[in-house]
Formats: C-alpha cells, sequence, structure tokens
C-alpha cells in the first residue's frame, strides 16, 4: 500500500491518462481550477515524476492535474 498522501487520487488520474493515451482520445484535465481538453499520446516518468505527454511534444506534470475524466465528445 502506498503511505504518500494523496496517491490515490494520483493514481486515478494516471488511469485516465493512460487509458486515454491508449485509445488515442482526448481528456478533460483541471490544473490551476481551469478545465482544459488534452489529447494524451503517452505517460512517461522522468526522474520521479509523472508526465502526461500531449500531441505537439507537451508536456504536463501529472502532479499538477487537479482532476481528470474521459471527454465528452
Amino acid at each position: 500500500m502506498i503511505d504518500e498522501p494523496g496517491a490515490d487520487f494520483r493514481c486515478g488520474i494516471l488511469d485516465v491518462l493512460e487509458g486515454a493515451a491508449l485509445r488515442k482520445c482526448h481528456v478533460e484535465v483541471q490544473v490551476d481550477g481551469r478545465w482544459r481538453r488534452v489529447r494524451v499520446i503517452d505517460v512517461a516518468t522522468d526522474r520521479g515524476e509523472d508526465w502526461a505527454i500531449l500531441a505537439g511534444d507537451e508536456r504536463l506534470a501529472v502532479g499538477r492535474i487537479e482532476r481528470a475524466h474521459p471527454a465528452k465528445d
């Protein structure tokens, strides 16, 4: 079991991001209180930080994402 605070919540966000990457679909993420629609290409770990790799080679730190859910088309 993970003892880190918020770890279960972050795992749920990772599940949403990884699912979107596998299906090549969009997700809606909340960062700094604002929602944005992004297309996730991959999810990677670099130096202990999880990153969502977005279309256009943009990277978004998973730790900054407050909420995430599949985008409604």
